[in-house]
This record gives structure tokens, sequence and C-alpha cells, in this order.
């Protein structure tokens, strides 16, 4: 047993330093430590902000092993890296230094900087950026709730009561991201502006708090210094918490100009939050909700207007979206509000049969390519994105983008699948991807046809891809 042991610690500590070789060579092609400005990650992406974009070498970052593709957003660096990006961001952490504990000059300093490095930026990217910087940090505790309420129908599924308590608290547990989103986005937002986290959260719960909500239940009007305060549903709300990071990040740093020392750690926070409270109930707040609910409600319409369509264009699209990043803000701000407002996504969701389309379309490769290694590499990615719970970056880099054909039969499939799909009014409580693991979540109204949306738009895509073929040629 102790050599068994002492073998797998010899082979993790190889592992880890071959991640650290990993890192540092992704360092230095990002033009060293000191031009990192942030750290962070995803499922598959190691993101990175830079202050000085001319000291990259992408094309060399992209020719590292176990890097699959390299995506500029905004000024930010998203390295594709796949299963393996909690290590390398950890040794990235490790290189770069503590980038957690910030002192209030490291603050402003990133403010700034976070400034000038996006001016260079068109709006929608540093919109965009900014977006799926803020939602990236929630989708880990979106997943354990997705997988937390996937178990909780698949033990009822077994024949456990719904009425059982541990089902119930299950059940619970898995709604609490839903019930707090608000809350859960504030402390992303904090952690991305640079503003006091605890000072955020404080604010931004007001939104939440039930006592705020009785306010207007005892009272027919409620002003605050007589301006007035609108009832606002803020449970599924998401640009008010952004909003409200953003301006008590400004008003902390305008606030440690204007105090002395002496007064700052008292008086900083309490007048960042005096002044952020009333802009946020009588005027961020309600304008952020419909701000919100305009964005969510292009999509609401498109699918009111017809199921079928709605769901083509998503699920034609959808896998562009990964690429750019958009994907993340659009699960931030349409389909987590949804669930959150309504218990149940079925706009979004639509682009689930293009995740199956991604690895049909691997698996055409492989039966189809002619060289071993090409066969082996296509096939070993489908699987791994298959048995991953379909998180499809791996083949998506690695086979279908690479070879580009294979991509453009995944979107036609996609667009099929996801029509058939909307058609069917096919929903999910949680927003997680579909797959062998979190099915459950996609049980109900509309269940048969994700699957026949899923079948026929991989058959398609497995079609395509075969009849098109690939040039082996490519790199």
């Amino acid at each position: 047993m102790r050599l068994i042991n002492n073998i797998f610690c010899r082979e993790r500590s190889v592992i880890m330093k071959d991640y650290r070789k990993l890192s540092e060579a992704i360092i230095l092609n990002v033009g060293g430590k000191d031009n990192i400005k942030d750290v962070s990650h995803c499922m598959t992406r190691l993101r990175l902000g830079l202050k000085d974009e001319s000291k990259v070498n992408k094309d060399e970052l992209e020719k590292l092993d176990e890097v699959m593709r390299v995506v500029v957003i905004g000024g930010q660096y998203q390295v594709v890296l796949g299963g393996i990006v909690d290590d390398v961001f950890d040794e990235t952490c490790k290189l770069v230094g503590d980038s957690v504990v910030i002192n209030e000059t490291q603050i402003e300093e990133n403010l700034d900087n976070t400034e000038n490095s996006n001016k260079k930026a068109k709006p929608v990217e540093k919109l965009i950026s900014l977006l799926s910087g803020i939602v990236s940090p929630i989708i880990p505790a979106m997943l354990a709730a997705g997988f937390i309420t996937a178990l909780a129908k698949l033990l009822v599924l077994a024949g456990i009561s719904e009425t059982n308590t541990t089902i119930q608290l299950l059940t619970v547990a898995g709604d609490v991201l839903y019930g707090f989103f608000p809350i859960f986005i504030g402390w992303s937002a904090a952690k991305y502006f640079g503003a006091n986290i605890s000072i955020v959260l404080m604010v931004v719960g007001l939104l939440v708090y039930p006592n705020f909500s009785n306010v207007f239940s005892n009272f027919e009007s409620v002003t605050f210094l007589g301006l007035p305060v609108t009832n606002v549903y803020y449970g599924s709300s998401v640009l008010p918490a952004i909003l409200t990071a953003f301006l008590i990040a400004k008003f902390e740093k305008i606030l440690r100009k204007i105090l002395p020392n002496a007064l700052r750690s008292i008086f900083v926070p309490f007048l960042s939050a005096l002044i952020t409270i009333p802009l946020l109930i009588v005027v961020i707040g309600p304008i952020g909700v419909w701000g919100g609910e305009l964005f969510a409600n292009l999509f609401r319409s498109t699918y009111e207007l017809s199921p079928i369509l709605a769901g083509a264009i998503i699920g034609g699209t959808w896998q562009i979206l990964i690429i750019f990043g958009m994907h993340i803000a659009i699960l931030g701000l349409v389909s987590a509000p949804n669930i959150a407002m309504y218990g149940r996504d079925t706009i979004i969701m639509t682009h689930a049969p293009s995740l199956i389309c991604q690895i049909t379309a691997g698996l055409a490769v492989a039966l189809k390519a002619k060289d071993k290694k090409i066969k082996k590499n296509a096939l070993t990615l489908s699987l791994t994105s298959f048995f991953s719970g379909n998180v499809i970056e791996p083949v998506m880099y690695g086979v279908n983008l690479k070879y580009k054909k294979p991509f453009i039969a995944v979107c036609i499939g996609g667009a099929i699948g996801g029509a058939i799909t909307g058609a069917a009014g096919a929903g999910t409580v949680a927003a997680v991807a579909f797959s062998l693991y979190t099915f459950p979540v996609y049980l109900g109204v509309g269940f048969g046809g994700l699957l026949l949306g899923c079948l026929v738009g991989g058959l398609v895509t497995f079609v395509l891809t075969y009849v098109m073929g690939i040039d082996e040629k490519d790199v």
C-alpha cells in the first residue's frame, strides 16, 4: 500500500511540475507576470487581464502543449485549457503572487488600469468582457446547484417520495443560488471592480431582504427623502448588483482621496453605502431591472413569437457564442433569471442539442479520417467531452474548429435540434449543460422533444460531417 501511495505521489508531483512549466510558459508569452493585471478562470479557460497587449506573443501561446486556443475579448486573454484549468490556475496564481489580498493603493491602480486597457476595445467587446468576467466566477455555484437538484430528482425517480425531508432539503439547497442571485452577482462584481465586498453585499442584500419588501406591503406609497421608491421584484435581477458594485468602487476611490487617513476606516464604508443605497432603490434598481428585462425580452419575445424560430437561432449560434465567451453573459442575464423567476428556463436551454452535435461531429471525423493520429485524437476528445458532462471545448477546439467543416455541420445540426426542442416546449430547472449526469433537471414537459432534438441534430451533424469530410493536412 505504501509503495502504491509513493508511486501516486511521485506521479502527482510530476504532473504538478508540468502544470508549473505550462503556467510559466503562459506567463512568459503574455509579457511576464508584471504585465498581468488579474487572473481568473471558468470551467475550461484561464482568463488573464493584461496591462499591455503589445507584449503578448499569441502565436507562441497557442503552440503550447495543452493549449487548445486563445480567445481575446475586450483586452482579456482567455486561454482554453479544458479540464486542467483548475491546476494551471493554481500554479499561475503561485507564480504571479497572491492576488486575493489587495491593499487600497492596488485597488485604485487596478481600477485605473482597467479603464486604460479597455479604451482600445470596442464597446460591445468591453460589455461582453465585463459581463463574462462577473458571471464566470459564479459558474461553479451554478453547476453545484444544478447537480444537487439533479440528485434530488434522480432520488425521486428511484422511488423516494418528494415529501421526504431529505429530498426537500436537497431541493432547497439547489434553489438557494437562484433565490439570492443578486447577492452572488454582487460578490463577483465587487471583486471585478475592486470594491469592498462586504459593503457591496450589505447594500445589494437590501434588494432581497424580506423586510424591504414588507415596507411596500405596509404602505400605499413608499418614498425616500420625498423621492418615490418603485416596488420592483429584484430576486432574479443582475444589472442592479453590477451597477451597485461599480458605484461603490468609484465612491470608495473618491472618498479615500478626500478624507484624511484617520477617518478612512470608518467613513469610507459608511458614506459609500449611505450614498449608494438611495441611488440603488430610487434609480439604479428599477432601471437595472428594466434594462435586464429588456435584454431578456429580446429572447423571450422571439420565443413567444415562435419557439421553433428561437430554438433554431439559439441552437445554431450557441457554439459560436461560446468561442467569444458570450454564452456566459447570456446564461447570467437570461437563463438564471428565468429559473429564479419562473422556476424553469425554456429559452436558452434550446442550445442543448448543439452540445451533442459537437460530439457527433468529432465521432464522424474519427470514422472518416484516414490518418490514425487524427482518428485517435477525434475519438479521444469526443469521448472526453461526452463523459465530462458535455464540456465540449476539447472536441470543439481540438477537432471541429480545427478542420472548419465539422463546425459548420455542428451549427446546422444545432439549429435543427434547437428548433425541435423549442417546438416541444422543453425546459430545465437548473443552468447546467445537458448530459448523462444532469438529465433529471430537464425532465418534465417537452423532455421527449429534447431527446428527439438531440438525436436528429446529432445525426444530421454526423452525416454532414462525414459527407463533407476534412482536409487532413489542416493544422
